[in-house]
């Protein structure tokens, strides 16, 4: 039991390491860092156009594919923090995955409950050695930039479109495991629940 309490915390230590190396590095890739986050609003309401989340792969680890491509991993929180979705796509070098909120990030939550304006937190993951994304296991690689849409309600019936860039955060370590730990539990509860969705949309 100790040496596996002890194997556990050398490696968050290690990780611990990993994660401040790849956020504070000033030599490679400049500012760039791996987390961000955006917020949503209006969604799956009656009447109002569907916002966006546009993903590219910078091609900062390779322009060829398999070797340069990257896992977004996504994950989808209710205004009241409740984390409802989780998934995680894999983007292709210099390519671009156009995700729907309504369709892919908050038609499938693990309640009844629709979430319709919250926060949408991306980490962009190396692609493990199975080929297959998963946001339950991150491991960090630079490479993933989005941008998402805004719809606002502007009185009448009319609806206002906006466009920003994610916002580039600082991933704290607290907040690296909680987010792949409370996405699993998540998965496991839903019993296919609680998963988004990777289609690409034409929008």
């Amino acid at each position: 039991m100790q040496q596996t309490s002890m194997c556990r915390l050398m490696a968050l230590a290690a990780l611990a390491v990993a994660v401040v190396l790849l956020i504070t590095s000033k030599n490679a890739l400049g500012q760039d860092v791996p987390f961000a986050i955006c917020s949503f609003s209006n969604a799956q309401t009656t009447g109002a156009p569907d916002a966006t989340l546009r993903l590219v792969n910078d091609g900062a680890g390779g322009d060829a594919s398999p070797s340069g491509d990257i896992c977004a991993a996504i994950y989808v929180f209710n205004f009241d923090e409740q984390l409802t979705e989780c998934c995680s796509c894999k983007v292709t070098p210099n390519g671009l995955l156009t995700l729907s909120v309504d369709q892919d990030l908050t038609s499938n939550p693990l309640t009844p409950r629709v979430p319709h304006r919250g926060v949408i937190k991306t980490i962009s993951s190396a692609v493990p050695s199975d080929g297959i994304c998963d946001p339950r296991a991150v491991v960090l690689k630079l490479g993933i930039k989005g941008w998402i849409t805004h719809v606002q309600n502007a009185g009448t019936g009319k609806w206002s479109i906006t466009e920003d860039s994610l916002t580039n955060a600082r991933l704290g370590l607290a907040e690296f495991t909680d987010l792949q730990d409370d996405c699993a539990n998540l998965i496991e509860l839903g019993s296919g629940y609680g998963s988004c969705d990777c289609t690409d949309r034409t929008i």
